[in-house]
């Protein structure tokens, strides 16, 4: 019995081992605008691992003449707010090198350094205690005090200490995202959507059967303002489920996973009436899309569909349609459920005549739409664009025209 209490114990303490891991921005310098320009410079930086965080640091490299013209703004996974720096110092101080650090004996504002050193920023980095790391952490530069200069946001990282989460399922609202638009952070109704993660699932994967789509699949259940989503596929990594059709556009949704009797921390997600996203032959949501031909061929190279021709293809996200359909439901052939939301295309930048839109007959979560291809299309290779209610599918999609 002791020896069994000591193991337990000795698993107890090793769960809750302090780490501490620093992730960088890799990607080129990217410039800092004029205030004229009202941009908004954003590094990203994606965190791999479920840390519970007790303490954040930031490393900064900025090259900018007037710390005073800029708004220095972190962001968390879960979109906590962190002002680092708001239009402090005038043109005084440097931000080059700067980390923000709430054990720094001086803020940042109230010494305007000139030299690399630790400092508080306005806000503390605190805020973030208690969360999960697990994510995309980002931090906003703006210039909002001069049109005289411009410079570049050229590094930043991120030091997370903390203990690992391994008993309970993790993700983060950048996490979730259309399935094949990849659009993250918002959801519609009855919108297809990918939720990456760890612990969210069982090992092997767990594919739904043909039908309706369950509320739980593998022991998991993902609910959104407490109503269940219907799920597609499990995996310990990646859940793909139907947004439930009663979440409010306009407000904001809480999701949580559970699995293994453990649930996620909750998320917030913004509710949008459509997030529109086109299923592509390839897997990253780019070039061609997945479409049917006239003839009953899909569309490729070989296979273009001919000017003033009918194409149907498909999509994710174009919300509610009528008659109503339940979350999961596999939409009759008859009658059909059309989108509420009006739905529009162009094939090559020329407005694409639509003469359906709405639920794929068969194919829970799958919206079909049926469109004419421009007479006036150029042949070839041509960019082509859903728009639901006025929102735009994923850049980067094509078509092939005769």
């Amino acid at each position: 019995m002791k020896t069994m209490i000591g193991f337990v114990l000795l698993a107890a303490a090793a769960q809750a081992q302090t780490v501490t891991y620093t992730y960088s921005y890799s990607g080129p310098a990217l410039p800092i605008f004029r205030d004229s320009a009202d941009v908004i410079t954003i590094a990203y930086v994606f965190v791999p691992r479920a840390i519970r965080i007790t303490k954040v640091t930031a490393n900064i490299e900025i090259d900018y003449p007037r710390p005073g013209d800029l708004n220095l703004y972190m962001y968390s996974p879960i979109l906590t707010r962190t002002k680092l720096l708001e239009r402090n110092c005038g043109s005084n101080g440097s931000v080059a090198d700067v980390t923000f650090d709430d054990s720094a004996p001086s803020r940042y504002s109230d010494v305007c350094p000139s030299s690399p050193g630790s400092y508080r920023g306005n806000e503390p980095l605190s805020n973030f205690n208690g969360q999960v790391a697990f994510g995309t952490w980002s931090l906003a530069a703006e210039n909002n005090g001069s049109d005289s200069f411009i410079g570049y946001l050229r590094g930043f990282s991120v030091t997370i200490t903390g203990s690992v989460v391994t008993n309970k399922p993790i993700t983060s609202t950048n996490s979730v995202y259309n399935s094949v638009g990849f659009q993250s952070a918002a959801v519609a109704p009855g919108e297809m959507v990918d939720i990456a993660g760890f612990n969210l699932g069982p090992t092997p994967a767990v594919t739904a059967p043909a039908g309706d789509l369950p509320a739980t699949l593998g022991g998991v259940q993902v609910t959104f303002d407490g109503v269940p989503a219907a799920i597609s596929y499990v995996s310990s990594y990646l859940l793909t489920v139907q947004t439930p059709f009663s979440v409010q556009p306009g407000k904001q949704t809480t999701m949580q996973v559970s699995y293994g009797g453990a649930s996620s921390d909750p998320i917030t997600l913004d509710v949008f009436n459509v997030v529109p996203g086109l299923y592509t032959q390839t897997p990253d949501g780019k070039g061609l899309i997945t479409a049917v031909n006239s003839n009953g061929s899909m569309n490729s190279l070989l296979n273009p569909a001919a000017k003033g021709g009918n194409i149907t293809i498909y999509a994710s996200g174009l919300g509610t349609v009528s008659p109503a359909l339940a979350t999961g439901q596999t939409p009759p052939a008859s009658p059909v459920s059309n989108t509420t939301w009006p739905v529009t295309a162009a094939v090559d930048g020329i407005n694409a005549t639509v003469s359906f839109a709405g639920a794929a007959p068969g194919f829970p979560g799958l919206y079909q739409i049926n469109l004419q291809i421009p007479a006036g299309a150029n042949s070839g290779a041509r960019s082509i664009v859903l728009y639901g209610g006025g929102a735009p599918s994923q850049f980067g999609t094509i078509i092939y025209v005769q």
